[in-house]
């Protein structure tokens, strides 16, 4: 990822492409290589006016949880920076978080919009969430209680899904 407060400046942390890409980052001096520590740093992050983090997700579940790490109880990533950058953009003057995925996995035979995260470890909590966005839709989950989240993923959730999902949280909220 790249980040900057300086107009036209690059401040990253990796770069990964093609040749040309490897002669454009080491001659332009836009470009500035930094760790880690300055990349990922919340306090940086958070001086960025209106800085959108953009993440992606495995599943999200309707209470606006998000698992990034795990596909059928195996680690396939590690959480990276999503939860610096998502709290970064919290703090940011009109920052957004974004968690962007696509409604289906499997060539369309699994929601990843879900009822409840199937995964060990919950990548972003609920609380945190700010918008989860799908081919079908973007649910803004700020502020939203939890019947409005489930109701607005529903609403972004691959249609063929959204029957069986209402239910499910029917029978979810009836235990609450």
């Amino acid at each position: 990822g790249a980040i900057s407060a300086s107009p036209g400046a690059i401040l990253t942390g990796t770069a990964i492409g093609t040749p040309p890409l490897y002669e454009r980052t080491a001659t332009d001096p836009r470009f500035s290589f930094q760790p880690v520590s300055v990349t990922h740093s919340v306090p940086v992050i958070a001086g960025i006016p209106r800085f959108a983090a953009i993440n992606g997700g495995v599943e999200v579940d309707l209470f606006g949880q998000v698992n990034s790490e795990w596909v059928n109880a195996r680690q396939v990533a590690s959480t990276g920076g999503l939860g610096n950058f998502v709290r970064g953009a919290n703090l940011s003057a009109g920052g957004r978080n974004i968690i962007a995925l696509p409604a289906t996995a499997r060539g369309g035979e699994r929601s990843r919009i879900v009822a409840r995260l199937a995964s060990p470890t919950i990548t972003l909590p609920r609380s945190e969430a700010g918008y989860v966005v799908t081919e079908h839709g973007v649910a803004d989950l700020r502020t939203a209680d939890i019947d409005q989240r489930a109701d607005r993923l529903i609403a972004i959730a691959a249609p063929p899904f959204r029957d069986q999902l209402a239910n499910e949280w029917a029978a979810l909220r009836a235990g609450l």
